[in-house]
């Protein structure tokens, strides 16, 4: 595996590679790369590209490749667009037929009137130990279920779930985001009646799972895969450095309109601001950039950090175009009481130096398997 420079546009590569990543080599995707790639001049070109691609290896019964190609066309979607929905659901079904072998249960955990869906994967029957994996910003826990593979042999079986604002929990039962994602962790542990468990976050899920261990201490380990300290910092960092001063300005003097008539021509004249702002708008039920922006400012371990006392690793990309590297060092400062803290950077040197590992998953897997086994016994 790695991390292949398929296409121009940095974060159409992103998405490619990250759908694709475990049937990259495969000769049916090498065919329909050289059809697609061609064609994705500019963003209304997206869907119909990989719907298509999606449509046909579905009448051909390859549920995997359907899969990808439908992840690929429903991700751009907005919530509003009439083929969202359907999109998403054949995503999911081809997910579940190209992974028959998959030893899961499927649950509804009780959460604010509705439920959150999960999966309990049960890798060794016998294991003692429990690793809860929380997911990001625009990913469904199905996604992650990469990571078991990783996990055969070892004393763990894993629970996924879609919290507020992702996957099924948004699409079917309008659960909005929240920064205060100790509350759905805690239902899920609830709910499935443990009394410790292992956590590890994924993408903006690197700041949940932190956010989760500050005030839920049946937590004993943290993975943050990768870190993520502050929402904000994400999503200003595609503006100028000017700019993002000037939106941080009118933030604090709760300039509304100022922000908006600032911002709403940047995000229409860049595809990948645009998609960071109409996914937000979709996660937090929010309509302009102010009051989006405002709520994603929550998003932040300034403040609560110290409160973390488990065992906690830090991945990090040195490429990362989402999550600023240079926040590592904030995290890390305000991680002030963590019973122990590791960290590991990814180069282009070593692999993995994108956003997640993209491209070399098994690197970042590899270390979280080392730290957990590290800390097996509470050390």
């Amino acid at each position: 595996m790695f991390y292949e420079y398929i296409h121009n546009n940095p974060q159409w590569n992103l998405q490619i590679n990250r759908q694709l990543e475990e049937i990259k080599e495969l000769p049916k995707v090498k065919e329909d790369l050289q059809i697609a790639i061609p064609q994705l001049e500019r963003i209304k070109s997206w869907f119909r590209t990989w719907y298509d691609l999606g449509t046909m290896r579905e009448k051909e019964e390859d549920f995997q490749l359907a899969c990808a190609y439908f992840g690929l066309a429903q991700f751009y979607l907005s919530p509003d667009d009439q083929n969202k929905s359907s999109v998403v659901h054949r995503y999911l079904d081809n997910f579940y037929r190209s992974h028959n072998d998959i030893n899961y249960e499927s649950h509804q955990v009780p959460y604010q009137g509705t439920f959150l869906p999960a999966i309990k994967v049960t890798i060794n029957p016998n294991a003692s130990k429990t690793l809860l994996i929380i997911n990001g910003f625009d990913s469904f826990m199905e996604e992650l279920l990469i990571a078991i593979t990783f996990f055969k042999g070892t004393d763990y079986n894993i629970i996924l779930f879609d919290g507020p604002g992702q996957g099924r929990a948004l699409i079917d039962n309008n659960l909005k985001f929240t920064p205060y994602f100790e509350k759905p962790v805690s239902a899920v542990i609830d709910y499935f009646n443990l009394s410790e468990v292992d956590a590890m976050g994924v993408s903006w899920g690197g700041y949940f799972v932190i956010r989760a261990a500050a005030f839920e201490k049946r937590i004993k380990n943290v993975v943050c895969f990768d870190f993520f300290y502050d929402g904000l910092n994400t999503f200003l960092r595609g503006f100028d450095q000017g700019i993002q001063k000037d939106i941080r300005h009118l933030l604090t003097d709760q300039a509304a309109e100022k922000l908006n008539k600032l911002v709403s021509p940047l995000i229409s004249e860049n595809n990948n601001l645009n998609f960071l702002f109409t996914k937000g708008y979709e996660n937090t039920g929010t309509h302009d950039p102010y009051t989006l922006l405002k709520e994603i400012e929550k998003h932040t371990i300034k403040n609560i950090g110290h409160l973390v006392d488990q065992n906690v690793l830090l991945l990090a990309g040195k490429d990362d175009q989402y999550v600023p590297f240079s926040d590592l060092t904030l995290e890390q400062k305000e991680l002030s009481h963590a019973k122990s803290l590791e960290t590991q950077v990814f180069t282009k040197e070593t692999g993995g130096e994108q956003h997640c590992q993209a491209g070399r998953y098994d690197l970042a897997l590899r270390a979280i398997q080392t730290f957990l086994l590290s800390h097996a016994h509470g050390d």
